[in-house]
């Protein structure tokens, strides 16, 4: 797997540079400076080189950062939207966010959103990492994570109740409730709820949506004592249920996986973000938040099938 790994993430950095030297990354540089134009870059547990060369590269061309407050006032059209605006937020609560992102973030004066899913705060372990780690706590049918999403919910979470029966000592990748509120205090570091369990959305019915989108954002408001307006949909996905369930409970924005550009006109309650992976080279990932990345392959593989 790791061999696997390896030999993707080397096709993926030739890939990038002939990106790059083809024009891709420029033309699209051009176009995040176009008016009105927002880049929005999402993160998951980025190593601290790849989190700092990022920003340093988006400090150096020019970017301005927004807050997520800032973000909603300019699609309130209560604010002008500066020209190069980007928005960085990261998924999970990874513990080692800590590390890597909130010192550079502090360091860069930039401000970041971190989308927080409560029950690995308060766990201390993310639910498709133990199925990873563990796939013996898991019946041989349900061992990837992948099938296990496409189950009804309630077999999601029998599985992840059986798995805390166990008494299976796991590793903490998760932060921590009182680390959660410590960032919280940090200037330009904004929290946001992302459900309580990871859930499929869809896959949901509305009164398990209302414990997700409303549960998540009681405790973390619990936890931090912020207002929490501002919400990421578990692996990108939603349907039509959402949408006034979020407006209900006070949420202003919610995020998306889609990999396009944002602009002032974008829809606040499906809000696109560009996906940067956790690996790989920084070229690659420059254009992955660029979205140079996804529209290449996707043709590519239109035109290869």
């Amino acid at each position: 797997m790791e061999l696997k790994r390896t030999i993707r993430n080397t096709a993926g950095f030739f890939l990038a540079v002939i990106l790059v030297l083809l024009g891709y990354l420029k033309k699209n540089r051009k176009i995040a400076f176009q008016p009105d134009t927002i880049t929005s870059i999402g993160l998951h547990n980025p190593p601290k080189r790849l989190f700092r060369k990022l920003i340093a590269w988006l400090k150096k061309n020019g970017f301005v950062f927004l807050s997520s407050n800032q973000l909603i006032e300019i699609l309130k059209k209560k604010s002008p939207c500066p020209r190069g605006a980007v928005w960085i937020s990261l998924d999970d609560g990874w513990r080692e966010n800590l590390n890597n992102v909130i010192p550079i973030a502090r360091e860069y004066e930039i401000p970041v959103t971190i989308f927080i899913y409560t029950d690995a705060i308060e766990d201390g372990d993310f639910w498709w990492r133990t199925v990873q780690q563990h796939p013996e706590l898991f019946p041989e049918a349900l061992r990837e994570a992948s099938v296990i999403r496409q189950q009804p919910e309630s077999v999601r979470l029998q599985l992840l109740e059986d798995v805390k029966k166990s008494g299976k000592a796991l590793n903490r990748e998760a932060m921590t409730i009182e680390e959660v509120r410590e960032i919280s205090s940090v200037p330009d570091i904004t929290i946001g709820a992302h459900t309580v369990t990871h859930p499929v959305l869809p896959n949901c019915r509305e009164n398990e949506l209302e414990y997700e989108i409303g549960e998540s954002k009681r405790k973390l408001e619990e936890w931090t004592e912020e207002n929490i307006c501002v919400f990421a949909y578990p692996n990108g996905l939603y349907d039509v249920k959402e949408r006034e369930i979020l407006k209900k409970h006070g949420y202003e924005l919610a995020v998306t996986t889609e990999q396009v550009f944002a602009n002032t006109g974008s829809d606040s309650y499906q809000f696109p973000r560009f996906i940067v992976m956790d690996d790989g080279s920084f070229i690659e990932n420059l254009c992955h938040a660029l979205g140079v990345w996804e529209p290449f392959i996707k043709q590519f593989k239109k035109n290869v099938v």
